[in-house]
């Protein structure tokens, strides 16, 4: 098996060594091959990637799987989808993902990742848990192992009126992504959201219940302007379902009823999949157990 992973990379010179190091640092019967596609930073973030490829190349670096290569791309004045798009246009591994640059992998992340699909082949693209790190690394918010009903990824509900599908998380085949992508290179913010819609209409959306990455919370960055994603997820979503306003419904209760009643949240697991799951599953993996089809829902599994 070999991983491609692209890192898009524009002036966040401060956490790309850590991010680069949780993508060169796995460990596994695997390759790697890591492509970094900068956008013409004006900081040091070019010459850290040349700095660890020169590691990679000469040995300097400790390599824990078979093989790993690293490339640096400097595409200047592209936003950071058509950075994506250009990086696995390079791309010559069999399983992608793609990291930003403050954020990071799980250590044994791949492995896991390696072992369900080799393990279950019918897996086109699977997610583990996202958890969130502030700007120094520690853990603010642990993940949870969410699944995902195929139908609402579609159309769109997964982001808008229910829970994310956090990217960082999700890897998928490479003939997945030549099936459904690239990504529209016109967007800015929301080119996850428009890529899940696109997977889903080929093949369903497996959970992993395994730590893989964390998502590092901070300043200035793309997805902390919520206005700007949710502006940008209504020119690319499908009209409205019945279900989406349904779900809506749900969840704005849930919210704002759970935050001033915690004990509460018992009584919406309860409701959920009553009101909105009957009859429609997810896929869902925990290592060491066989597959099971679980019933969507927005708790920890």
């Amino acid at each position: 098996m070999k991983f491609s992973v692209v890192t898009p990379s524009y002036n966040l010179d401060k956490w790309l060594p850590q991010t680069i190091e949780s993508v060169i640092s796995q460990s596994g019967d695997f390759e790697i091959e890591y492509i970094v596609v900068d956008g013409g930073s004006s900081d040091k973030s070019l010459s850290i990637a040349e700095e660890y490829k020169k590691k990679i190349e000469s040995g300097a670096f400790p390599i824990a799987c078979r093989k790993v290569s690293m490339t640096c791309v400097v595409e200047k004045e592209t936003g950071m989808y058509e950075a994506i798009n250009r990086g696995f246009a390079r791309a010559t591994g069999n399983i992608y993902a793609w990291i930003n640059s403050d954020d990071v992998y799980e250590a044994g992340a791949f492995k896991a990742i390696k072992e369900a699909v080799e393990r279950y082949p019918d897996i086109d693209w699977i997610k583990g848990i996202t958890s969130t790190i502030d700007e120094n690394g520690s853990v603010i918010q642990d993940g949870s192992a969410k699944i995902y009903r195929q139908d609402w990824i579609r159309d769109g509900i997964y982001g808008q009126e229910a829970y994310f599908i956090e990217q960082d998380s999700v890897f998928w085949r490479a003939s997945l992504w030549k099936s459904a992508g690239p990504i529209p290179a016109e967007l800015r913010s929301a080119g996850d959201y428009w890529l899940w819609m696109s997977f889903a209409r080929f093949s369903p959306l497996w959970t992993l219940k395994n730590r893989t990455s964390c998502f590092r919370k901070r300043e200035g960055q793309i997805s902390k302007d919520v206005s700007k994603y949710k502006a940008e997820q209504w020119t690319i979503r499908p009209a409205r379902s019945l279900k989406a306003l349904q779900a809506k419904a749900f969840f704005t209760v849930q919210s704002r009823v759970t935050a001033l009643y915690p004990k509460m949240e018992s009584l919406f697991i309860t409701l959920y999949p009553i009101f909105f799951m009957t009859g429609k599953h997810a896929e869902y993996i925990e290592m060491g157990k066989e597959p099971k089809r679980a019933i969507a829902r927005s708790y920890k599994v």
